[in-house]
């Protein structure tokens, strides 16, 4: 667990969102949302991980974690997301992709960011209109705050609060913030990655075909983007592009 220390705050302390594809409820029911909890608690300690804050919802999860070292992270949540995978083909017996893409991390580096990460992830069903109060649902850290339970101990206090004593006015008065993560601007480099990962095409290799494809890619998981976008990206010309489309 980290030390009090700012500098620690950055890339180990990441705010991390799993969606799934084409917005499907990839959670549907409580077995699959009690299924990806208990992935969670099996993989964090071997994999070295802080879970500081975690919810659930029908189509996504929102998790805040920390690990000293950020492949820590990668690793847990590739475990994690793509045993889940398994488990939900084979329970509705269908294949093909579960998530909308690999997962969208974005560092934590102050501790004003902290603290409305932790409130936002909370506030999630509330603001989705499915309960009227954080504590109502069950698919959150929100009661491990009260209660000092789940991935919630006395180190993860100390270091978010400074104290593990008298914490919880101070856990309940944090300031609900928007943090408009559908606003933020679509990475298109790090979406081509993963595409052509999962496609396995050489990016030296990318034609009209792969292209359109990519194309296809981007709407059908609702990035926002632009021709021009699409052309620097893939380091050609937009009259070369355009021809690729109405070709």
């Amino acid at each position: 667990m980290p030390r009090t220390s700012r500098q620690l705050l950055g890339e180990t302390l990441c705010h991390h969102i799993v969606q799934g594809i084409n917005k499907e409820n990839i959670f549907q029911t409580k077995d699959d949302k009690k299924k990806y909890l208990f992935l969670l608690n099996k993989y964090f300690k071997e994999f070295k991980i802080d879970i500081i804050a975690y919810c659930i919802m029908n189509n996504h999860v929102h998790m805040l974690l920390y690990s000293d070292k950020i492949q820590n992270i990668s690793n847990f949540m590739r475990q994690v997301n793509s045993i889940y995978a398994m488990y939900y083909n084979k329970d509705r017996n269908r294949v093909g992709y579960v998530y909308r893409n690999r997962f969208k991390s974005v560092p934590i580096k102050t501790r004003t960011q902290l603290y409305t990460c932790i409130k936002y992830i909370h506030m999630n069903p509330v603001k989705a209109g499915i309960v009227k109060k954080e504590s109502d649902y069950i698919y959150s850290s929100y009661n491990d705050y009260l209660k000092k339970t789940g991935f919630i101990h006395e180190r993860i206090l100390k270091f978010i609060f400074d104290s593990s004593n008298n914490y919880i006015e101070k856990f309940q008065s944090i300031e609900y913030k928007d943090l408009k993560l559908r606003q933020q601007e679509t990475d298109l480099g790090s979406i081509l990655n993963d595409f052509l990962l999962k496609e396995r095409i050489d990016f030296q290799d990318i034609n009209k075909n792969d292209t359109k494809k990519f194309i296809c890619y981007l709407i059908a998981n609702e990035y926002k983007f632009s021709k021009k976008g699409i052309a620097e990206i893939l380091k050609i010309s937009r009259a070369t592009l355009y021809r690729w489309l109405n070709g």
